[in-house]
């Protein structure tokens, strides 16, 4: 019965979406939430599918990539629900591929593509973390530290402790990685002098 009531409502109200990297469409609910006082900077949405959804997954949802943000453990009585943030930050990753080489008869490596130099502009979610504080009567922003939320995939999985990235033209070193959110890397970064 909800079931039911819940495909109809699928077919009214739905809006196309992509899952992932997936080039077909698919159909979802999304509702807007109200702003709260406690993330007041973002546009968080509900979205509401009959397919299995999972913290990480990214939903492009009129050409604005979105990151779900909660746990989903299990289907609902009819469906799949779920808090999606748009990824409106872009933190750039550059590293060295390995070239394409081969071993020639005498065990020297003779390269058929050389290595080179490649630059990532990878989706995310970027805030300030902690709140201003009062410090001898003037406000302190804690402007030099960031929290910067990816999914747990191939490309976040690249960005090390200790390295220095680029987000918003800032330089961060990456001085913590929170993996404890299944679906999500969190990284805490601090902003640095650019060391180039």
């Amino acid at each position: 019965m909800l079931q039911e009531s819940f495909n109809q409502l699928l077919n009214q109200f739905s809006v196309p979406i992509q899952l992932n990297s997936e080039t077909n469409s698919r159909k979802a609910i999304i509702t807007s939430q109200s702003v709260s006082d406690s993330m007041p900077n973002f546009d968080d949405k509900n979205i509401q599918t009959n397919w299995e959804i999972n913290r990480g997954d990214i939903i492009i949802y009129y050409n604005v990539e979105y990151l779900i943000i909660t746990d989903v453990q299990a289907k609902r009585s009819y469906g799949y629900m779920a808090t999606m943030r748009p990824m409106s930050n872009t933190l750039q990753y550059t590293y060295m591929t390995e070239g394409e080489y081969y071993y020639d008869r005498l065990g020297n490596k003779v390269y058929t593509e050389e290595p080179k130099e490649v630059t990532l502009d990878l989706p995310c979610i970027a805030y300030q973390e902690g709140t201003p504080t009062l410090d001898g009567g003037q406000i302190v922003v804690p402007d030099n530290r960031i929290t910067v939320i990816m999914p747990d995939n191939e490309s976040s999985q690249k960005l090390q402790m200790n390295t220095e990235h680029q987000l918003l033209n800032h330089n961060y070193n990456i001085v913590d990685i929170n993996l404890l959110q299944s679906g999500l890397r969190i990284f805490t970064m601090e902003w640095v002098q650019s060391s180039s």
